[in-house]
């Protein structure tokens, strides 16, 4: 039996074809960040490592403020330092039967 078309099917299946074109056209004409890498050594490179080399390069650079080593709270901090008492190992596997 074949299905009538009407006017509301017919405008949500040109809605549906304008959302595919436009989601289409924006994933083709959508510049992608090009995968270069430059590497200090010569040996081969996974890509792993190029993914990890240029997440490292996309991140800011992190700053020190070496004041913060002078600041009077600094150098007024203890160390509280607690000695760890040795005791005699115990069996080999522990979960091994008895």
């Amino acid at each position: 039996m074949p299905m009538k078309i009407t006017r509301q099917n017919s405008l949500l299946i040109a809605a549906a074809i304008v959302v595919l074109g436009a989601a289409a056209y924006f994933m083709w004409t959508q510049q992608s960040v090009p995968d270069t890498v430059t590497v200090m050594n010569e040996g081969p490179i996974s890509g792993a490592q190029a993914t990890f080399l240029n997440l490292i390069v996309q991140l800011e650079p992190i700053g020190f403020n070496p004041a913060v080593l002078t600041d009077p709270r600094f150098l007024s901090l203890v160390d509280i330092h607690v000695g760890i008492v040795p005791e005699a190992p115990g069996r080999v596997d522990p979960f091994a039967p008895l």
